[in-house]
């Protein structure tokens, strides 16, 4: 066994070593495997584990002004990443929508600040994971779902390797249209606490659609390049993205067909509540 985990520890340094790109190199969380792991592991050990625990005899804690930072420095992070990265990648006239190859030799000014961009993108998968950290906190466990844990632990592994593989490549699309969906969501996660009426509802069932048309756009973007790899795309990177997205679909389709289309059929007209609103957040 500990051979073992020694050959898997040398292989990826040496996938590290030889394939990470240069221009990251001496990035903070980029270059190796184990902060994101460490960092995920601590996570998962507190929201499943020893967060319930610890909060098991413990009163519910009141978070809601901190939770209304949370999201607005959420909102401001997301909205200032998205107009900074759209004119340096899909606005720009050498960044393609149909094939956008790997280039680590490519240091323009505009490619170096999409690289910032996505780098700014990467951070705030770590400060997501606080999302869950609040639901247990706040005792609400019933919201700690496999989606949920699922989604925000793997966008951190996710984004990892691309930040250290592939910035500024085709899957760049994911960081853009992700940015777009969390900025309107995280708006309505402060609107809805700030003003929990019944005014706040109908924003949640049209949030959980722009998650879907954000899964199914990039279903499309990545089998673009299955079907024809015209710039050299990594297609296994471009298989994995289709059908991840793919599987990201069918859960929050069934998350909305539970929450929504089922529902419609037993309406019931109340203010949104905190419960109401973790729902959704939980997706």
């Amino acid at each position: 066994m500990f051979y073992l985990l020694r050959v898997i520890r040398d292989l990826t340094a040496q996938l590290y070593e030889e394939h990470a790109d240069p221009r990251v190199k001496d990035w903070p969380l980029v270059y190796s495997p184990l902060p994101p792991a460490t960092i995920v592991a601590f996570y998962l050990l507190f929201v499943l584990k020893y967060g319930p625990k610890w909060m098991e005899k413990r009163e519910a804690f009141q978070l809601k002004y901190i939770m209304q930072f949370y999201n607005i420095v959420q909102v401001l992070a997301n909205l200032f990443l998205f107009v900074y990265g759209i004119p340096n990648t899909y606005g720009h006239k050498d960044f393609s929508f149909r094939c956008q190859p790997t280039t680590p030799t490519n240091t323009e000014p505009w490619m170096m600040r999409c690289l910032y961009a996505t780098y700014g993108y990467y951070l705030t998968k770590y400060l997501d994971l606080l999302d869950t950290v609040f639901i247990v906190l706040r005792k609400k466990n019933q919201q700690v779902t496999f989606l949920h844990v699922y989604h925000h632990a793997g966008m951190v592994f996710g984004v990892h390797v691309y930040m250290t593989f592939l910035p500024g490549s085709h899957a760049t699309m994911l960081g853009i249209i992700n940015l777009l969906v969390h900025t309107v969501m995280y708006s309505y996660y402060f609107v809805a606490s700030v003003r929990p009426s019944a005014a706040t509802v109908w924003w949640k069932r049209y949030i959980t659609q722009l998650q879907l048309f954000q899964f199914a756009y990039l279903i499309f973007h990545f089998l673009q390049v299955v079907l024809n790899n015209s710039c050299g795309y990594p297609i296994s990177v471009a298989f994995t993205g289709f059908m991840q997205n793919i599987f990201m679909f069918v859960m929050f389709f069934e998350f909305y067909y539970r929450t929504y289309m089922k529902g419609d059929k037993r309406k019931a007209k109340t203010p949104i509540n905190d419960e109401k609103q973790d729902e959704l957040k939980s997706s």
